[in-house]
């Protein structure tokens, strides 16, 4: 007997049979197991719309959709229960022929995947029967935005400026009942304590006239015509900046005897970090220290380049000059003289004398006199006829820091030379 079934065991019509037999046994499994009935119920399954576009054409919308999702159960084969869910699954109702504003209760058709027998789903249940709509006119309207910020800089140097938006409205559709409650759009700015420039594509929120966010639902029935605002935040640094002049010294004056005071002394800018960081205010002017005897006011323009602001709102400075510890005296000068008359014309001066006031230190003036003072004037490019003309005042013979203060000028008179 153990001679026979080892005969028959390793023959190779036992493997045959054996092979079979096992082949059998496994499409006879698969075949239940895959064609077993089963039951699924899918929940949230999105409702899609077909021909918006014709609804929107006749001035209508969806206001409402009661429920926005469903449920339903399906009794199908297991290899075919596989391949539903609610992303896979959806339903679709058609707007074709709604013609005008109403509260409808509308069927639905099932979309299966593609490539899915039909034939072998059965639905066993449904959340709902149909679809409640509200349809409504469509309406448009303009509505404003509001931006701001209230979140502070990253120090107390900097400053926020009024945030800059762009677009300033947004055109809003929807039903003209909803948006008639709309006061504004809202654009938050969540960001704190900045430190340079903020410029960002921001997203909004509609505020209804009782100051509340309208709901997700609401949402649903609006459509914008953009769906962020652009939004910049410019940061300024503010920065004291000192006022101060160039004196040009003559007649006695020095760095040692003269008194300079500007009103105001600092004046507050304010500009881009990057610009203020190395910026110094240049001198308001010169100041011409032999334009004066001893004391000089002066207002001065406070001129700033375009990319730096006063803060403090100041256009001009007061600027006082005090010559301290020196004297002065007039005298009556009468050694006029000229320089390049035109060659065949005769020159005349017309006053004798001019006075001249001199500043200096006293011991110096004391050894001063008329002779040793002389006004030269040039003649150069000078035609026919009377003229005013500046002159220069000379100090002969004396080694010290003296020299005239204000402006002189001689009348002379050119005529033709007679022969």
């Amino acid at each position: 007997m153990r001679r026979l079934l080892s005969k028959i065991f390793s023959s190779k019509l036992f493997f045959i049979i054996f092979s079979l037999l096992a082949a059998i046994a496994l499409w006879m499994y698969v075949e239940i197991t895959e064609n077993e009935m089963l039951t699924e119920t899918i929940h949230n399954i999105p409702i899609e719309f077909s021909n918006r576009e014709i609804l929107r054409d006749r001035g209508l919308l969806i206001s409402e959709t009661q429920p926005q999702e469903l449920s339903l159960t399906f009794e199908a084969p297991r290899n075919i229960i596989s391949q539903l869910n609610n992303a896979t699954v959806s339903v679709n109702i058609n707007l074709a022929n709604i013609t005008r504003p109403a509260q409808i209760f509308m069927d639905y058709t099932i979309i299966f995947p593609a490539g899915v027998n039909q034939n072998a789903i059965s639905i066993t249940d449904r959340s709902v029967q149909g679809v409640s709509l509200t349809i409504d006119r469509l309406s448009a309207r303009s509505i404003p935005v509001r931006v701001e910020y209230t979140g502070g800089t990253a120090g107390e140097d900097l400053i926020a400026m009024p945030p800059v938006f762009e677009p300033q409205s947004i055109t809003v559709e929807g039903p003209e009942e909803l948006l008639s409650r709309i006061d504004f759009i809202h654009v938050p700015i969540i960001v704190e304590n900045l430190e340079t420039t903020y410029v960002d594509d921001l997203e909004f929120y509609f505020v209804d006239i009782y100051g509340y966010e309208l709901s997700e639902n609401e949402l649903d029935a609006l459509t914008t015509s953009l769906d962020t605002v652009r939004v910049t935040i410019q940061i300024r640094q503010v920065k004291d900046i000192p006022l101060h002049v160039n004196i040009s010294h003559g007649a006695g004056s020095s760095d040692e005897n003269t008194l300079v005071s500007i009103t105001p002394q600092f004046i507050t800018v304010s500009g881009d970090p990057e610009a203020l960081r190395d910026f110094n205010l240049p001198p308001l002017g010169v100041i011409n220290m032999t334009s004066f005897t001893n004391i000089a006011t002066v207002s001065m323009p406070i001129i700033l380049p375009p990319q730096i602001s006063s803060e403090s709102g100041e256009q001009t400075a007061t600027v006082r000059v005090d010559v301290l510890n020196i004297d002065w005296e007039d005298f009556q000068v009468d050694h006029l003289f000229y320089i390049n008359a035109p060659p065949g014309y005769v020159v005349q001066i017309i006053p004798s004398h001019v006075e001249v006031r001199l500043r200096g230190r006293t011991e110096d003036l004391e050894y001063i006199t008329e002779a040793n003072i002389r006004l030269v004037v040039d003649l150069r490019d000078l035609g026919v006829g009377r003229h005013r003309v500046p002159a220069r005042v000379y100090i002969d013979g004396i080694d010290a820091d003296v020299g005239a203060v204000g402006e002189y000028a001689i009348s002379i008179r050119i005529l033709p030379e007679v022969t």
